[in-house]
Order: structure tokens, then sequence, then C-alpha cells
């Protein structure tokens, strides 16, 4: 996927846009099969103040659509809970214009957890109505992407994109900002939530490298380092990548148990959202494993970082 950014310019100066965006698609024709155009329209700082001049920076996609068929343009690419200007944005997609999906920015940081609310909303809720969204709008098709998500990793500084470009030194960290462990466990978790929901059909990290909330540190002492959560992405998809959701089958307060099957063996990924839980599983497993891919023993607990349980039995039972 492929994600085009504005300014102020491109406003003022419609032709010079319309060059910019021939000049890309033809730079990258054959490489990439996705592409966001505009970039967090709902933020006056990225150059696009009305939704009437978001219609101007997306005029040239009407002839761009028709040169590169196989493409599928993408948008409005707002950010935030912010769904009615997603409405807005939509309605002002130009005459003949129809995006190929609804992409958007959904960031949940600001909640802590991907399963914390907002009111009413949960990050499964705010998949749902993006959805409804997606379907109601005749300005784009059915399928929503998530082109954007992460968390700002603790100890980043500068970097941390809820922290000031400058900080003095008696600043206290941001309390937004999370541990690499728990950047890595809530990662995996908007994953599995959007993803399984029905309702989200991709979802891309923001982004693989960055010292604020990339999963590798640029900035690192040694070089390049590779966060935990760069770790249980890679064990995540070792595993699960290919994997069929089945269900969901804990009723049990902030506990979370999914089951997946690859091939003939059946997966559980769980965890407990903000706690711990201690005890008997409702279901036989073989063997666990943490979100690093590390053997557990026979007694589990739960808690915010995933742990995978391989060899489950179909039919509910008392732990083996």
């Amino acid at each position: 996927m492929l994600a085009i950014l504005q300014d102020r310019r491109a406003v003022k100066d419609p032709e010079g846009w319309r060059e910019f965006l021939g000049r890309v698609m033809e730079l990258t024709d054959g490489l990439v099969t996705v592409v966001e155009v505009c970039h967090a329209v709902n933020r006056m700082k990225w150059g696009v103040h009305s939704a009437r001049e978001q219609a101007v920076l997306l005029e040239p996609l009407n002839e761009l659509q028709q040169r590169y068929p196989a493409v599928c343009f993408t948008g409005p690419a707002c950010i935030d809970f912010e769904f009615h200007y997603v409405v807005t944005a939509l309605d002002g997609v130009p005459e003949g214009l129809t995006l190929g999906a609804l992409s958007h920015h959904l960031y949940v940081d600001r909640r802590g957890a991907p399963e914390n609310f907002q009111g009413k909303f949960s990050l499964l809720e705010k998949c749902s109505l993006l959805r409804a969204i997606a379907k109601w709008s005749d300005r784009c098709g059915d399928e929503v992407i998530v082109s954007e998500v992460n968390w700002p990793v603790d100890g980043s500084g500068v970097w941390s994109p809820v922290n000031a470009t400058y900080l003095p030194p008696w600043r206290t960290p941001h309390h937004l900002n999370v541990r690499e462990d728990l950047q890595g466990a809530y990662m995996l978790r908007y994953y599995v939530i959007a993803l399984c929901s029905g309702m989200v059909d991709r979802v891309f990290w923001w982004r693989l490298v960055s010292h604020g909330f990339g999963l590798v540190d640029e900035r690192a002492e040694d070089g390049w380092r590779e966060r935990s959560g760069y770790r249980m992405l890679e064990y995540f998809l070792k595993i699960l990548g290919k994997a069929t959701f089945l269900e969901k089958i804990s009723d049990e307060d902030g506990v979370y148990l999914l089951k997946f099957q690859t091939g003939e063996e059946i997966w559980m990924m769980g965890w407990a959202n903000g706690r711990t839980r201690t005890g008997p599983l409702p279901f036989r497993f073989e063997e666990a494993r943490d979100a690093l891919g590390e053997p557990l023993g026979a007694e589990v607990e739960l808690a915010d970082l995933p742990v995978y349980f391989s060899g489950v039995s179909k039919a509910k039972g008392a732990v083996a």
C-alpha cells in the first residue's frame, strides 16, 4: 500500500498536485496495488481546511483510475474516532469517482488498550461503525482498511507523537506512552479484534522503523534494534498468519479467548485486559507459549501479553 500525503501547497496549486500524483503513479506502476490519496484530512496541520478542498485533491483520480485500473484508490483517510467527518468527506468525493475502499487512520492509543471504551465504543464497535459507513456510502467500496495505527513508546522523548518537540529535563514522561512489550501486545490484540470482527479487511501498522513508535528502533545505541513487538508479530504470523478464525469463547469480563484453525490443528489465543486471570481454562491444550513463542507450564496466567495454546481440544473441559 502506498500513502500519498498533501500539504497546503497542494491545495493552492491543484495543477502541481495533479502532476505530482501522475509522477508518483508512473514511478510506482506495477509495484503497488492500493494507493491512499490524502492524509489526515480532518487535521488542519496537514493543509486541508474543508471537505471541498479535499474534493479538489481527489479530482485527478477520475483520470488515474482509468489509466491504472488494477490499482485500488482509497480514502478519505481521516484520522481518529471522528466518523462524522468521514461521512462529510465521502459526500464530497467528486462526481464520477468511487473509491475502491474506505481507508482510515483508526488510532485508539489515547484510550490505552484497544478493548477500552470511548463512551460506548471500543475498537470493536468503532470497526463496526466504520464498516456501516462504507456500506452506506455510494462513493466507496464496502472494504475497510485501517491504514495507520500505533502506540507511542515510553522513553522515546521528542520522537513520540504524544510528546512536545522540546522536553525540558524536569518534564515527566507522558502517560500515553507505553512499555515496548505493551506496544507489541496492544498491536496483536488490535489486529485480531479488527480482523476477526469481519468489519475490517486490512490493518497496516505505522510504522516498521521509528524511534518513537516503530517495531524497529533506528536510534538504539548499538544500531537498529528489533523491539519486542517485532518479534511478537513475527511469531504471530508464523503460527496464525494463515489461520482461520473460528470463534470467541470467553464470556468472562476482560478475558479474551479466540479460537483459530490451521489445517487440522486448533489454536487458542488468550489474554486479559489490564488484569491477571488465574485458574482452570475452559478447554484442554497440549502446549502453551508466550507472545514471543517461549514455552510455558501447564498452569497459565492470562494478562496483557497474549498467550498461544496449541493442540486445543474441540470439546470443553478442564486443562489436561
